[in-house]
């Protein structure tokens, strides 16, 4: 024992300190990495704000220079209201004229807007959107307000008492004026709300270079706001933009970035922000702590301070900061230290008293139940754990070791026994999750069983199901299938998962071909206990799946996932409308071609699907009449396919003659004598559409 304390007690304090040194450190490395991804995402987010919007103002650009003095023409708003009404981030969208000053303007009226338009008045109730026009059409220049509710659903019309406003002299018209892409103006105050934003613009020019005007979009600062909401750091750090007169255009809180300032509205300095954490960042900055450090700040609290211009093809000389709480990433493992610490003493005070008095007791029972475990490892579960041990603890883990055996026996009745012994053969713990590989499914369905079982107990019913489950279930793993669930009175059944099958297609349908014989056998015991027979159908599609984990961490299903496991499903259900039992997809077919017996259906479309599909029916080619159904088929279908309506219905009704309860043969047969009536359109693709399931 004293031993064991001279030796333990110092690793575990020397382990413990290195451990949240180095929790520490990577803490500090997470918080770090967390800040540039912070700074990355706003740099992105801001682009992706920006972007749309200055395609939308070249797209307005080429419309304009098709337009020309035509926009000053009530019928050429209705693309402006419609750009606007399509992006949700925009305030307005407007031309002004460089010949005569002209302006057209469509606003989007802030909710709950105190004033708006010449006199400063609160708009309309129902007013949604503005129209402005500065024009020359009543004789002389003239500023009229619109008021919308919608587009052609005039509220309100207002005309300022006299013009004041001139386009061509705004900051927005003068930058575009001397460049000629889109131009960022920087943030300013609104003229129409006194609220801050700022304006994307571009120059529109003749062929020749003659100025037209210019077209310009505002955008409030209050979307900055809202996507800095979303992008913090930790639980108390914060993400901000300053611009180039280190004015804090975007922040959290809108209502700390626009204070007003002699009875107008400014936004403020970064550095004078009523936020004592981000302020003294700022200042810390600019009293030369740079752009990467570490300080106590206002509050007291240690922060990591991070800032960085936004990349020089912006066009702005704006810098993102970004503050993180120490607190938020080192707390919590000081916290975890601590209750490590008290974890470690009680294990090293218990563990002292038991080493000496359990050592000899303990390692002959262990040894067995090692070999116990092994044989577990490998899926032994036949018999009993019969490791016997005066410890009460092994007596107690081997009767546990015993319970689990029989767990296992029984799980292994529920899930795959492959998928069982990959899970104990892991060593690890179940996880969500999977990974793609080329998988064959199976669906089946018993085709009106419901009804047929109407007037059976519940009993009767569960006996039925169980011994046709068990017939089905027996063909499959025959085959080397996995059933992946039951379905109802339905079958999900896959191959080469979780165990690889080298010719898993080949596999799936036998497995197919030995349900129906099962079925079959199944049916003539059923006759003699005077039951109505079982018709199952299947649908066979292969092609790439996720296989895994699926569910939550309680409660996990192995199972596949993917548009081909739909489709495998919906191919199941297309067998209703061809009267069929066993359909497969195209890639089933050429999969195993010349190996078994195949009829071609063409192209369809299931329901629910977007992608038409080959279909096949899978044939069993013991059966003579099947053969010779085959290649019947041949001609009528061939017909169908060339589209020579009339030669494939006398085809069709041949094979009918032939084969009467042919339900495909009828199908085409309908389609026919549609397409003689009202010929489908040139350009049919041929594709048969099946709008239910």
């Amino acid at each position: 024992m004293a031993i064991f304390l001279l030796v333990m007690l110092p690793l575990t304090a020397i382990m413990t300190g290195v451990l949240y040194r180095q929790n520490s450190q990577l803490a500090t490395e997470m918080a770090e990495t967390a800040m540039q991804r912070a700074t990355t995402d706003t740099v992105v987010g801001v682009r992706n704000i920006f972007e749309p919007i200055a395609r939308m103002v070249d797209l307005s650009v080429t419309f304009g220079k098709v337009q020309r003095d035509a926009l000053r023409h009530p019928d050429a708003w209705r693309p402006l209201f419609d750009e606007l009404e399509q992006l949700p981030n925009l305030y307005s969208l407007y031309f002004g004229f460089a010949r005569d000053g002209g302006f057209l303007q469509v606003v989007r009226l802030p909710e709950n807007a105190a004033k708006f338009g010449p006199r400063g008045e609160k708009p309309p109730e129902n007013a949604r959107y503005v129209l402005r026009l500065i024009d020359s059409s009543s004789g002389e220049m003239a500023d009229s307000y619109i008021y919308l509710a919608a587009w052609g659903q005039v509220v309100k019309v207002e005309r300022a008492p006299e013009l004041r406003y001139d386009p061509r002299k705004r900051p927005w018209y003068e930058a575009a004026a001397k460049t000629k892409g889109v131009v960022n103006s920087g943030v300013y105050v609104f003229s129409g709300t006194g609220r801050p934003g700022l304006t994307l613009s571009r120059q529109i020019t003749t062929e020749d270079g003659a100025a037209i005007g210019v077209f310009g979009t505002d955008l409030s600062i209050d979307t900055l706001a809202r996507f800095l909401d979303g992008h913090r750091v930790g639980k108390n750090g914060i993400v901000f933009i300053m611009d180039e007169d280190g004015r804090l255009i975007g922040y959290p809180d809108l209502a700390r970035t626009v204070v007003q300032e002699n009875d107008r509205v400014v936004v403020t300095k970064a550095d004078a922000v009523a936020d004592p954490v981000v302020a003294g960042a700022v200042r810390m900055r600019q009293q030369g702590a740079g752009d990467r450090f570490q300080a106590k700040l206002e509050d007291g609290n240690n922060y990591l301070v991070s800032f960085s211009r936004f990349p020089e093809d912006f066009g702005r000389n704006w810098t993102i900061g970004v503050v993180a709480s120490e607190a938020d990433f080192v707390g919590p493992l000081r916290q975890a230290s601590v209750v490590i610490l008290i974890i470690g003493a009680i294990f090293l005070t218990i563990a002292s008293f038991a080493v000496v008095a359990a050592s000899r007791l303990l390692t002959r029972p262990i040894n067995a139940l090692i070999a116990e475990t092994l044989r577990i490892r490998q899926l032994d579960l036949d018999s009993p754990v019969a490791v016997n041990s005066n410890v009460t603890e092994l007596h107690a883990l081997s009767t546990a070791l015993d319970s689990m055996k029989m767990a296992l026996r029984n799980f292994g009745t529920y899930v795959p026994k492959d998928l069982v012994r990959e899970i104990v053969a892991s060593g690890a713990a179940s996880v969500l999750g999977g990974s793609r590989r080329p998988l064959t499914l199976m669906f089946s369905d018993l085709e009106g069983f419901t009804q047929a079982t109407e007037a059976l107990s519940p009993e009767d019913v569960l006996a039925d199901l169980s011994e046709y489950f068990e017939v089905m279930s027996q063909a499959i793993h025959g085959q080397g299938g996995v059933i992946d669930k039951f379905i109802g009175d339905g079958i999900m059944a896959q191959w080469n998962a979780p165990v690889a099958q080298d010719d898993h297609v080949a596999a799936a349908c036998h497995a197919v071909l030995a349900c129906r014989r099962a079925e079959d056998a199944l049916n003539e015991q059923r006759a003699q206990r005077q039951r109505a027979p079982l018709r199952t159908r299947f649908g066979l599609n292969t092609g790439v799946a996720v296989i895994g984990n699926v569910g939550s961490r309680s409660r996990m299903q192995y199972t596949a996932l993917g548009q081909m496991v739909n489709l495998a499903a919906r191919i199941e259900g297309l067998n209703k409308y061809f009267n069929t039992q066993a359909l497969v997809s195209a890639q089933i077919e050429s999969a195993v071609r010349g190996r078994f017996l195949f009829r071609p259906f063409g192209r369809v479309l299931a329901s629910g699907t977007r992608v038409p599909v080959t279909l096949f029916e899978l044939l069993d080619d013991t059966n003579a009449e099947n053969e010779a159904l085959a290649e019947a088929w041949a001609a009528p279908f061939t017909a169908w396919q060339d589209r020579r309506w009339a030669v494939a219905e006398a085809e069709l009704t041949n094979f009918l003659n032939r084969f009467p309860r042919d339900g495909a043969a009828q199908l085409l047969l309908d389609h026919c004598r549609a397409f003689q009536h009202t010929p489908p359109a040139a350009d049919w693709d041929g594709v048969l559409h099946f709008n239910a399931k």
